[in-house]
């Protein structure tokens, strides 16, 4: 390697990729592919390996097709993934794990990964702006490829902020972890991703019956309630997996998933879902009476939904013996409905909107999330090419939030962390932010750093 470049120098190999979704850093390491028959039994091996490899210094980068939920140990130790265009892929556990932890995840074709194998062991780098990989390259290129990052690291800096300006901050997460410094948090769980992690399919609760529904949730739930302490807000979303996102739906062909069946919704094809989602959300409340429960129903279209949602769950209280505001009922501001329900949202006790950002861009333009056009996806996007944010979204959104201020309702925006810095300018003081635990770890770990200074 080293004679290599003393002879040629840098290769400055430019792969395009499909998709590039950033980390909080930079990501740039040693390229290390993962054999085809990797199990759980190889990794601890793995995992002393990859650290042995760090201690020089550099980054890795792991190349292979599919992640498990027995792969996080060996996830952990690198910067980044490499896998291929799969639904699996851009849908499931590598995802899910790179959003949280605020790693970044790099979506292949087929060419560029054939083309990849050729690269294991060389040094690599993730350009997101340009939509490819650099394979060693020279500082140069580098130090260009690494503006991207700038966005993500000063809205960790506003982060740091909001969490010391006692800001609610909710943290998305599968594996939640104690969460030791002073502040308002809580952590936000989606039921199919926690599923999926756990290795079951979100379409097991559909074709489940009511029992078997509620045991499955139960047994997920109830892992993931032990791991938050006491005096942390749980919020439990509930079933919200569009027809195309995992394999083997059970609906039928939808042409336009977005738009289609799920949320809500689905109570109407699947009546034993509701049925189940709050009977294990009122027995987890029974087992753990110093826990914070909230039950959120995701993609409100209809009052109606609020309502049953509302009596299904008083009903499951009361069958346990518990007041009707042991378990917090929450929604999510997904479509332009949601501000026009101020007086059925007060008569079901709702106090929380979460809003939905990237849906309700999406209703707000009429732009399909799912469209492959990048004209199309560009409209999506809260920066435009110079910059310049969309005011129009900001300033309808800051409409919104103040009608919901006034009716005492609590506001939380999930926003990327690089979105956070807009949304803090352009919006109301009281606003708080759901955000990828990956990002509020970092934050975190910088206000740390910034006391011990001060100190």
């Amino acid at each position: 390697m080293a004679l290599r470049a003393q002879k040629y120098g840098h290769l400055n190999r430019e792969i395009p990729v499909e998709g590039v979704v950033s980390g909080m850093q930079a990501c740039n390491g040693i390229l290390y592919g993962l054999k085809q028959n990797f199990s759980v039994d190889d990794v601890s091996d793995l995992v002393f390996s990859l650290k042995q490899l760090k201690t020089t210094g550099k980054g890795i980068i792991l190349k292979c097709r599919d992640t498990f939920p027995y792969m996080i140990p060996v996830l952990y130790e690198v910067d980044g993934i490499i896998s291929p265009n799969t639904t699996v892929t851009t849908k499931g556990h590598s995802a899910e794990f790179c959003r949280e932890e605020g790693k970044t995840l790099v979506v292949a074709d087929e060419a560029a990964w054939r083309e990849l194998e050729n690269y294991e062991g060389e040094s690599v780098l993730v350009d997101p702006r340009g939509k490819k990989l650099i394979v060693d390259p020279d500082r140069q290129t580098a130090e260009r490829a690494n503006i991207a990052y700038d966005q993500a690291e000063s809205g960790i800096e506003v982060i740091c902020d909001l969490v010391k300006q006692g800001r609610h901050i909710s943290l998305l997460s599968t594996v939640p972890e104690h969460i030791k410094q002073i502040g308002k948090f809580s952590y936000f769980c989606r039921e199919e991703q926690l599923l999926m992690s756990k290795g079951k399919s979100p379409w097991d609760l559909l074709r489940s019956d009511k029992l078997q529904c509620e045991q499955i949730l139960h047994a997920v739930w109830s892992e993931y309630v032990r791991c938050v302490q006491p005096g942390i807000l749980i919020v439990c979303r509930s079933h919200d997996a569009r027809s195309d996102e995992y394999p083997g739906s059970p609906i039928p062909h939808e042409p336009n998933p977005q738009l289609g069946n799920h949320g809500p919704s689905l109570f109407e094809s699947f009546p034993h879902l509701l049925e189940a989602e709050v009977a294990a959300i009122a027995e987890l409340k029974a087992e753990n009476p110093d826990k914070k429960i909230a039950y959120l129903l995701p993609f409100v279209r209809r009052k109606q939904e609020i309502v049953i949602a509302r009596e299904a769950l008083n009903a499951a209280l009361a069958k346990l013996s518990l007041s009707k505001n042991a378990v917090e009922l929450a929604v999510m501001y997904e479509t332009p409905l949601c501000p026009y329900l101020i007086q059925e949202l007060n008569a079901a006790g709702v106090r929380t909107i979460w809003i939905g950002t990237k849906d309700l861009l999406m209703s707000f333009l009429m732009v399909d999330r799912d469209n492959p056009s990048p004209h199309l996806q560009n409209y999506l996007t809260l920066l435009d090419d110079r910059g310049e944010p969309n005011f129009a979204f900001i300033e309808y959104l800051r409409e919104n939030i103040i009608r919901f201020i006034q009716n005492d309702f609590d506001v939380i925006m999930y926003s990327l962390a690089g979105e956070v810095p807009i949304f803090a300018k352009y919006l109301p003081k009281q606003v708080g932010f759901l955000l990828s635990k990956g990002s509020v770890k970092e934050a975190l770990k910088q206000a740390e750093i910034q006391e011990i200074l001060s100190a």
